[in-house]
């Protein structure tokens, strides 16, 4: 059990969820119309951006002693990765901007920075779990995406659902986060990532 919820840590690492995330959209929505290699180019731009340069920079933390390892276990060590993390997703934003991305998706990106300041501010004085709030954020961003299109891809949301639990639980057996520091991660990648995709979407539309 302690392996597979290992397994499931890595798998559904918080850096990996935009990448996740850009993934669904280039696949279910019609940006799946694009060809396969710009599909490629921007998941790959996202991949490069958001996942492997923070996750660099993170290890280069631990080799320096500042951080002591890859999940950050440590409250007092998260300050430096989150705000490295906030400047790869700025720069994936202006990747996408420039690229001329439909808003809604930029919105999704807008949605991740927002919830990032809101955990570096918790960060300070109580420690929130990051892989659920990516998994929240990615469940909650294919949702407000399925509303604004009008589609019920309900299989997915069972998939996502139980990969949310899985993940939950993954942290709290491998005793990483209490079960409220769980659901608040959860709660709040939801929370900002559906609320901003459907801001967007009214904002353009009133």
């Amino acid at each position: 059990m302690k392996l597979f919820s290992h397994i499931v840590s890595i798998v559904f690492h918080p850096l990996l969820m935009v990448t996740y995330g850009i993934i669904l959209v280039l696949s279910f929505t019609y940006l799946a119309i694009y060809p396969t290699q710009i599909k490629w180019t921007i998941a790959g731009g996202t991949f490069l951006t958001t996942a492997v340069i923070p996750g660099l920079f993170v290890l280069l933390l631990i080799r320096n002693g500042a951080a002591s390892d890859l999940a950050l276990s440590d409250r007092r060590e998260r300050a430096v990765p989150y705000l490295i993390i906030l400047t790869s997703l700025l720069v994936c934003l202006y990747y996408f901007y420039k690229m001329k991305m439909p808003f809604w998706l930029l919105a999704i990106l807008i949605g991740a920075c927002v919830v990032l300041l809101a955990v570096l501010c918790i960060n300070f004085f109580w420690k929130i779990s990051a892989h659920t709030l990516g998994i929240g954020g990615l469940l909650g961003g294919v949702m407000a995406v399925s509303y604004i299109h009008r589609i019920n891809p309900y299989v997915g949301f069972i998939l996502l659902f139980l990969i949310s639990g899985l993940v939950a639980t993954s942290r709290i057996y491998l005793k990483r986060h209490t079960p409220s520091q769980v659901y608040a991660g959860f709660l709040l990648g939801f929370a900002c990532i559906f609320g901003a995709v459907v801001m967007s979407y009214t904002y353009l539309f009133t």
